[in-house]
């Protein structure tokens, strides 16, 4: 996966969304940023590849895991992963910007 293909990925993604608001990009940066680190993570640790598919899949679950805080129970590990690395990203995000106010 090149930073390209994620960047054009999130950024159909943010397309379709409503708010174009310089915080929805900000969070799609941060979506990237954490995704690339766990790409590269991966692939030196463990020689495992993470696909625009593997992301592109995960992203559909991002939204119900954020509401329930449930993790699907039938996908891969690499889903996990990037679900609970997206989460803590966020989370680290939100503490910023509620020490900036």
């Amino acid at each position: 996966m090149e930073e390209e293909d994620l960047e054009r990925l999130f950024l159909s993604v943010a397309e379709t969304s409503e708010d174009q608001t310089s915080e929805v990009k900000e969070v799609f940066a941060v979506l990237v940023r954490s995704t690339l680190q766990y790409r590269d993570h991966m692939l030196a640790s463990e020689g495992t590849i993470i696909t625009v598919e593997d992301v592109r899949a995960t992203l559909e679950h991002l939204v119900p895991f954020l509401e329930t805080g449930r993790l699907p129970t039938e996908t891969d590990h690499v889903k996990i992963d990037l679900l609970k690395i997206w989460k803590n990203s966020l989370r680290r995000l939100k503490n910023t910007d509620n020490n900036m106010i």
